[in-house]
């Protein structure tokens, strides 16, 4: 099947047709349904310790290069310690040194030759998920990466800046984005490209529908689980929190009161921001309740909303179910009443959206296309608007869901060739790094370390002649 090929072809991905546009008019910011926790990690990650970012930062971008490199640094760093000074070894100190000296330049060797090859070999799958070379499990023809799309697109015109590159590699990718959109709204699949030809092939439909089930079995669990934590951890914290609110009224109140005239006063989100920061450092140094440094993360997460997020969460905080509906009250048991209370209402609604996804799922098992479920999805929304309510899902665009699904399985297939891939490199390697550092190392030690290379060869060589002096029988 030939379809548009200007959907599909990176050559002439600015002149995608526009007969249907993406209904994005409702922003993904909703305050009413919170913030992504993927968006809130990051903002809580910002109010770390130098160390825990650099942790987070390393979790977050190791790659096979990288794991080379922390495997070599165990290897060139502390195993020779341990050979070193190891309180078990009959060897002497220079014969000891003399061994340690072999695990640098044993991990030198690795990075070298085992990264010489494994870098340049991950490129070559990454170039071949791209242009379409494996199966749909590892193609990424639909959603093409960013550095393929810029090295492409600079191949093709020489002549451009990196600014205009940069601004073409944006338009391709909005363009891709809406094709994606497009074809699953109106053919109900997705197209591949294989080795860069401009004919695309839709998916295979059993996995298609396996993809649609599979995207709306996360979505149910995802609400499942926030039904389980509001019968159990969130209540359990909203407890303890509303507690400290009643016990701490006049502190609570005088900490919002500072932060949301600073809001008001504020020329920038980035001033608000920094404020936030230093409050945080100072009552952090005073040893606050930890109550008061939670309450300044989940504050400072808000930044990506701009000064409106940040006077919205600062004023939600002090509503009638938090900070004031806790006031003057006397006991503990005054407040576990009032949040089962509060909390009923989110358990009912979480209870009413399972519902909901469970139908959608049904209707799936029945045939319903995407454009079939966006539609139970905007009528759902309608009917809670009619009640003067918000559907906690009004944002949600299943077909994006549906491709966030898709890019997610395909990098989890993507990774597994990666990893097989790289073990057998790294295996194939072995030999060759071996014979390299026997011929390297006593050469390497005959020249920087001469003295301990002269002692290891006469300690060698005495234990040669006391082996051959016992096997004669010579006394």
């Amino acid at each position: 099947m030939k379809v548009e090929s200007a959907n599909f072809n990176i050559f002439n991905a600015s002149n995608l047709p526009n007969n249907t546009q993406v209904n994005r008019s409702i922003s993904k910011q909703s305050f009413t349904g919170g913030i992504a926790p993927s968006v809130l990690a990051d903002e809580i990650n910002k109010l770390n310790t130098p160390f825990l970012k650099g942790v987070n930062r390393l979790r977050n971008n190791i790659g096979e290069f990288q794991d080379i490199c922390l495997n070599a640094l165990g290897t060139g760093f502390l195993a020779p310690l341990f050979i070193k000074y190891n309180p078990l070894s009959h060897t002497d100190e220079d014969t000891r040194t003399y061994s340690a000296w072999r695990q640098p330049l044993s991990a030198g060797l690795a990075i070298v030759t085992q990264g010489g090859i494994t870098i340049p070999f991950v490129a070559l799958i990454n170039h071949m998920t791209n242009s379409g070379w494996f199966n749909e499990k590892c193609n990424k023809s639909p959603f093409k990466d960013e550095k393929y799309i810029y090295r492409t697109i600079k191949k093709l015109n020489p002549k451009l800046n990196k600014s205009q590159i940069n601004e073409k590699v944006k338009s391709y990718i909005d363009a891709q984005k809406k094709s994606l959109i497009d074809n699953l709204r109106q053919n109900n699949t997705i197209y591949y490209q294989y080795n860069n030809s401009p004919y695309a092939t839709p998916m295979n439909s059993e996995k298609f529908k396996n993809l649609l089930n599979k995207t709306i079995e996360d979505m149910l669990k995802e609400e499942k689980d926030e039904l389980a934590r509001c019968k159990g951890e969130k209540l359990k914290n909203r407890i303890e929190r509303s507690d400290f609110y009643r016990t701490h009224y006049d502190t609570c109140k005088s900490l919002f009161t500072d932060i949301e005239n600073k809001i008001n006063s504020a020329g920038s989100v980035k001033e608000i921001s920094d404020y936030l920061k230093a409050k945080y450092k100072t009552l952090k140094t005073q040893k606050a309740d930890p109550h008061l440094l939670e309450i300044l993360k989940e504050i400072k997460a808000y930044e990506v909303a701009g000064k409106e997020g940040f006077l919205y969460k600062v004023q939600k905080m002090q509503d009638a179910q938090h900070l004031e509906g806790y006031k003057g009250m006397k006991t503990r048991r005054e407040v576990e009443e009032k949040v089962a209370k509060n909390l009923a209402g989110r358990i009912s609604e979480q209870e009413d959206i399972i519902e909901f996804l469970e139908k959608v799922k049904q209707s799936l098992s029945e045939g319903k296309t995407v454009s079939d479920i966006e539609e139970m999805f905007a009528q759902k929304v309608k009917e809670f608007k009619n009640k003067g309510k918000e559907f906690k899902l009004h944002d949600k665009i299943f077909s994006e869901e549906v491709i966030e699904k898709l890019k997610s399985l395909t990098q989890s297939h993507i990774d597994g060739v990666k990893r097989i891939s790289t073990l057998l490199v790294a295996l194939a390697m072995l030999p060759v790094s071996c014979s390299i550092l026997n011929w390297v190392y006593p050469r390497f030690m005959d020249a920087v370390f001469p003295k301990l290379s002269s002692k290891k060869h006469s300690n060698e060589a005495k234990e040669l002649i006391d082996k051959a002096n016992k096997n004669s029988g010579v006394k």
